[in-house]
């Protein structure tokens, strides 16, 4: 009686199984299908934070502090080995310069100066050093591969800026050459050199003198730059960039070395932080020395578009050319006048007076040099990392060079290696940059190349570029 029982129950194992087969395959497909649904949700959220969110400068400042990681490992402060209270002692056996009795710059400023320089802070004073922080402009990495490169809360343009770091002066006592000035305003500056320094000691500083004590100079010069030299191994790139640029006939800045010690009241005292390029400041200065009047109209632009014409009102070109010295009413409605006529003449009314406006010998000297050493961090790009000025001899534009430490092939963002290192002086734009100097028809001049200013050889060179649309 047992046996058909249990022959029955064999008909109910089938649909059994099926119903298991089902059941594992349902699971299945929803675990796929959220799966699925995890990963586009994610994808969507990161899309937005990157686009208007901060994923973009969170990623910036880890892209450049990692960067920068392996050519600034800092030596361990204090030595192995030190006791409390023992002096420590600064072993350097190069010459120790005297910057007493230095009448001008161009004694402060040789290639080969190695000068000792220090910053000391009171611990109230430290506190006010560190970068106040700003709301990060969200989505300032365009899909067009430009970037936008001020963010109207900071006072300065720049990256650092746009993710969210503005820089205070802070009252320090300075000593160069052995010459002690106190009370003079210190503060970081930069913008990858900063950023690829975050969590640095070595960061870029910047020196004013006259801030807080008016009539105080040294060698001429009251305002002192000191890069960190974060992102050249060689540390070279800049001082041999300016003295290409010097020797082309472009004007450029003159520099020297520093080894920067840092003291902060409670905490240490003469801290070496290591070799810094000090590079001659942008400012009346300069223009005095260059072009015989303070009066000179000097402009550090970040744009992608110079000479857009933005309409007659002054403030709207302001934030974007960054005056560095003081602007009359009438250089300002020279820049004006000059960015009306760039966008809006026609192509023969602007080859018949193109060069009633720009000096196109300089200008061609200024270009064949950044072709020559490859150096696309700045006015062949991304729109920065170049200043303007009006000749008060010509009352016409030219250009100057400025942060070359990305030179010689070394602006990583731009194309490959083999690319940089053959650089055309007839195309030399690249990506996003298209009209770099935004002109239909830029110039065809004749000018003499890098190869006659830097080797003795003579060649001419044609330019030709697209105005802005």
């Amino acid at each position: 009686m047992d046996a058909p029982d249990s022959l029955d129950l064999m008909p109910t194992m089938k649909p059994m199984r099926g119903k298991r087969w089902k059941r594992w395959l349902k699971i299945f497909a929803w675990t796929v299908g959220g799966g699925l649904l995890f990963l586009l949700t994610a994808a969507g959220v990161l899309s937005y934070l990157w686009l208007h969110g901060p994923l973009q400068g969170w990623f910036v400042e880890r892209m450049l502090s990692d960067d920068s990681r392996s050519l600034h490992e800092e030596r361990l402060w204090p030595p192995p080995g030190w006791r409390p209270g023992e002096p420590l002692s600064d072993t350097w056996s190069g010459p120790r310069l005297s910057a007493a009795g230095l009448t001008s710059a161009g004694q402060l400023f040789q290639t080969t100066n190695i000068w000792i320089a220090g910053l000391e802070f009171s611990e109230e004073s430290w506190k006010r050093m560190p970068p106040r922080r700003l709301n990060r402009v969200p989505g300032f990495m365009k899909s067009d591969g430009t970037l936008l490169l001020s963010n109207t809360n900071a006072s300065r343009n720049g990256l650092a800026g746009v993710v969210g770091y503005d820089f205070d002066f802070a009252a320090a006592n300075f000593e160069l050459g052995g010459v002690r000035i106190t009370n003079v305003a210190a503060r970081f500056k930069g913008n990858g050199t900063f950023l690829s320094a975050l969590h640095r000691w070595k960061k870029p500083l910047k020196v004013n003198l006259n801030k807080y004590t008016q009539g105080r100079e040294l060698a001429g010069r009251e305002t002192f730059n000191f890069g960190n030299l974060s992102s050249d191994a060689s540390c070279l790139s800049d001082s041999l960039s300016y003295e290409a640029f010097r020797l082309a006939g472009v004007p450029a800045c003159r520099t020297a070395f520093a080894r920067m010690f840092l003291s902060i009241q409670g905490q240490f005292e003469k801290r070496p932080l290591g070799l810094y390029v000090m590079v001659e400041n942008l400012d009346e200065e300069f223009c005095e020395d260059r072009f015989g009047t303070r009066k000179t109209a000097l402009f550090k632009p970040v744009t992608y578009t110079l000479f857009r014409d933005l309409g007659d009102d002054w403030s709207a070109y302001q934030r974007v050319y960054d005056p560095k010295t003081r602007i009359t009413q009438a250089q300002q409605r020279r820049l004006i006048e000059t960015a009306r006529f760039v966008t809006r003449s026609t192509d023969p009314e602007f080859a018949g007076r193109v060069g009633d406006f720009f000096d196109l010998d300089e200008f061609a000297r200024f270009l064949a040099a950044l072709v020559w050493m490859s150096s696309y961090d700045g006015f062949l790009w991304n729109g920065q990392n170049f200043a303007i000025y009006i000749d008060p001899r010509s009352d016409k534009f030219g250009f100057i060079p400025w942060d070359l430490d990305n030179s010689w092939g070394e602006s990583s963002g731009v194309g490959t290696v083999e690319q940089r290192q053959q650089a055309s002086i007839r195309h030399p734009w690249v990506g996003p940059m298209r009209p770099a100097f935004a002109l239909k028809r830029f110039y065809q001049a004749r000018a003499a190349s890098v190869e006659e200013q830097l080797a003795g050889r003579s060649e001419g060179v044609i330019i030709q570029q697209k105005r802005w649309n």
